[in-house]
């Protein structure tokens, strides 16, 4: 009689993970396995940053909690390590876990609010794995920005979701409250040209 014994799957440490080289990859975890992503390009860089800049602003004026980049990782429930374009964590999450700004591990948790500026590379399969493992470990909203289409998917669970253009505004719902940014202002040219 022969038993199928399956091949155990590595168990990554935080330790093990800020240890890789700087190799102009991004590093995550997904089911046990080292997943590499190269860097992104300069457009996905300046939407980025665009979102990032609004959403640190407005988080300083009202002091809801963590504005985070994608270099900050977040431990999910079933120990798949997610770093999102940008993420967002409230201070009630940050106090209730005894996070402080100075805390040196990776979140236990997705971020309340994930985003994903989603490159020419990205499949649909893969996308929705990522909002899986975020919406079954504690993201409330998740956006998704289609660069090359031009539009952001707002997704408040993984059936939940609609399509926003140019016309509409991002907003921050019950996890940012009040926080609005218009679409249209990720894809605009830069008014110094």
């Amino acid at each position: 009689m022969s038993v199928a014994v399956e091949p155990s799957r590595k168990a990554w440490t935080e330790a093990e993970l800020e240890a890789l080289p700087e190799d102009g990859y991004i590093h995550e975890v997904v089911d046990g396995e080292l997943i590499m992503s190269p860097k992104n390009d300069f457009y996905h860089g300046d939407i980025c940053s665009r979102l990032l800049a609004a959403l640190v602003n407005y988080n300083e004026t009202h002091r809801l909690g963590a504005v985070l980049d994608s270099s900050t990782g977040f431990w999910m429930k079933n120990r798949n390590c997610r770093a999102p374009d940008i993420s967002f964590v409230t201070k009630a999450r940050l106090r209730t876990l005894g996070f402080k700004r100075s805390t040196r591990s990776f979140f236990p948790g997705g971020p309340d609010l994930a985003v994903e500026v989603l490159a020419p590379s990205n499949t649909r399969a893969e996308i929705d794995a990522r909002l899986k493992d975020f919406f079954a470990s504690g993201t409330q909203i998740a956006w998704v920005i289609h660069p090359d289409e031009r539009f952001v998917e707002v997704c408040h669970s993984l059936t939940q979701r609609a399509i926003f253009g140019p016309g509409a505004s991002l907003e921050g719902g019950q996890v940012l409250p009040g926080f609005q940014y218009p679409i249209a202002d990720l894809f605009k040219e830069w008014d110094w040209e």
